[in-house]
């Protein structure tokens, strides 16, 4: 039987910005599930391949590629089962507001979502990116606030395009309704009745429309926020029994197994990487 693969993971936050860095072995590996980040997701690979299934089609980024994730998207990672050589990157959630903020700035007026290609080959795109992980340990805060600025200012001027008509979820008022109050209570024991109420449809039509609109279940998104929320709180120091209470799981155990399915380590492995601050 082939050896699994071992994953180390530095995560810290800076500036809102949550940053991690990746190294994994050779050996097997667990796919991760299909799954979505409320904030945008920017990934840098230094010496692999990766690979997304992404907007109904499969995508490969090279490396020293920068591959994009748009905010509340459903994803899901490579399916391969093996590493045959080690792989290291790094990745990065910024806010859709931080990019919005750059976006409207730049052109003077308030404008639409800012659309981005999903895989950009730029050596200086790229050198910003590193610029802004490598900021996370400075003591300045404008160095903190120049780096995110300059990187996202970039990005917004040489690759942005504002469809205004341009919505890849299509999600109705219904479904935005039952998006909001998960992400306002995604600690609450939520149950379907209740989300069926707010979005006016029946138990049936809410599964069915929210899974074609979102691209996940209602308690499979509630459970991708819990996750994606308990990060932080991780990263903040907080302890792992803390941490599974506050973002509603049931128990460490339960915690764990979620959190390791979604980020491909378990809560005490990621802990053990954070960065000093």
């Amino acid at each position: 039987m082939k050896h699994k693969a071992e994953i180390s993971v530095q995560a810290w936050e800076s500036n809102g910005i949550l940053l991690e860095q990746y190294a994994y072995t050779t050996g097997s590996v667990e796919p991760l599930p299909k799954h979505f980040h409320e904030e945008y997701q920017f990934g840098l690979s230094f010496d692999c391949c990766g690979e997304y299934s992404y907007r109904g089609a499969r995508h490969i980024i090279p490396p020293g590629s920068l591959s994009i994730i748009h905010s509340g998207e459903a994803h899901s990672p490579s399916d391969r089962s093996s590493l045959p050589a080690p792989a290291h990157f790094m990745m990065m959630h910024i806010h859709p507001k931080w990019l919005q903020v750059v976006s409207d700035e730049i052109a003077e007026k308030p404008i639409s979502q800012p659309f981005l290609p999903t895989v950009l080959t730029d050596s200086e795109l790229n050198c910003l990116f590193l610029t802004l992980q490598a900021s996370a340990h400075q003591t300045s805060k404008l160095e903190k606030d120049t780096a995110r600025w300059e990187f996202l200012c970039y990005l917004s001027t040489h690759y942005a395009v504002n469809h205004s008509s341009y919505h890849l979820l299509r999600a109705d008022k219904a479904i935005a309704a039952v998006r909001d109050y998960l992400q306002a209570h995604y600690a609450e024991d939520v149950s379907l009745e209740a989300l069926a109420a707010i979005a006016g449809l029946s138990r049936f039509h809410l599964c069915r429309i929210f899974h074609r609109e979102v691209g996940v279940s209602p308690a499979t998104y509630q459970t991708q926020l819990r996750v994606s929320h308990s990060k932080r709180f991780l990263v903040q120091g907080l302890s792992i029994k803390e941490v599974a209470a506050l973002t509603g799981f049931y128990d460490q155990s339960h915690f764990g197994w979620h959190f390791k399915r979604q980020v491909g380590v378990t809560p005490g492995k990621y802990t053990s990487g954070l960065a000093a601050k």
